[in-house]
């Protein structure tokens, strides 16, 4: 797999209207410095350079998010936790958030490699919009889910980050905060930040979303559902065994190598 890709492939990728992706285990430096180039170099090419700050800080986050929710898993199956309620999963979050720290990050970034729980950031770009999922493929646990999608729900409302703290009792020392902090840069830059969500993969993990519209013409998913358009679902049932769709991924790659992909080690 490349490890890299100069910026004349990236660019000739762009023009030609491919998808960028992304893989990682966690935030290093080094994956965060090219993750600026490839949203910098879409922007540029677009001519919306204007946005980078919001949306540079907006899939920073989500992805963030997703190294963090990986953690999270870890961290319930190293102590043998089962969530059955909101309560409980209050509770553990704040023992969880404790461990998040200098000490313990090479531990459950080894954890992380050796479970090859990767994160998968896409770039779907043209003259309409930046359209950018970052997949999780931990198993999914319907309390995390939950968790973001509340999270979410009050964020938007937020007029300051210190409204976090009212609503986020199980964090005191805000290390949840930047999700919501993205989501008033968003407001700021004059974005919808209702366009950002998450969707269930089922037992394969969840992947969030941000819809970045280029021009007032472009209809999100979000509109179209609510305007009972007819859609592709989010979810279908896949209709390869598990244990032949390796292989078709690899076929499909090989007959259409239309996917531009930048890898961390």
């Amino acid at each position: 797999m490349k490890q890299k890709i100069s910026d004349s492939e990236l660019k000739k990728g762009i023009e030609e209207g491919k998808v960028i992706a992304m893989n990682c285990f966690t935030l290093t430096d080094s994956f965060v410095k090219n993750l600026e180039i490839v949203v910098k170099t879409i922007l540029e090419f677009y001519k919306k350079e204007e946005l980078l700050p919001s949306i540079f800080s907006s899939v920073q986050e989500l992805i963030n998010w997703t190294s963090l929710t990986n953690k999270r898993y870890i961290y319930y199956k190293q102590n043998d936790i089962e969530l059955t309620d909101e309560a409980t999963f209050l509770e553990v979050e704040s023992k969880f958030l404790a461990t998040i720290n200098q000490i313990n990050a090479e531990s459950y970034r080894n954890t992380i490699i050796e479970n090859k729980m990767y994160i998968h950031t896409t770039f779907e770009h043209s003259d309409e919009s930046l359209n950018i999922k970052v997949y999780n493929y931990s198993e999914n646990v319907q309390n995390q889910e939950d968790y973001l999608r509340n999270y979410l729900s009050d964020a938007m409302n937020y007029k300051s980050v210190l409204e976090y703290f009212d609503t986020h009792a199980e964090d005191p020392q805000g290390k949840n905060l930047g999700l919501a902090f993205s989501i008033i840069i968003l407001k700021e830059a004059g974005l919808r930040p209702e366009l950002m969500r998450i969707s269930n993969l089922g037992t394969k993990g969840s992947f969030s979303k941000i819809e970045i519209p280029f021009n007032n013409t472009y209809i999100s998913l979000r509109d179209k559902i609510l305007n009972d358009e007819k859609i592709v679902p989010f979810e279908r049932k896949p209709l390869v065994p598990e244990k032949f769709q390796q292989e078709l991924d690899e076929r499909i790659r090989r007959m259409f190598p239309e996917v531009v992909e930048l890898y961390e080690s």
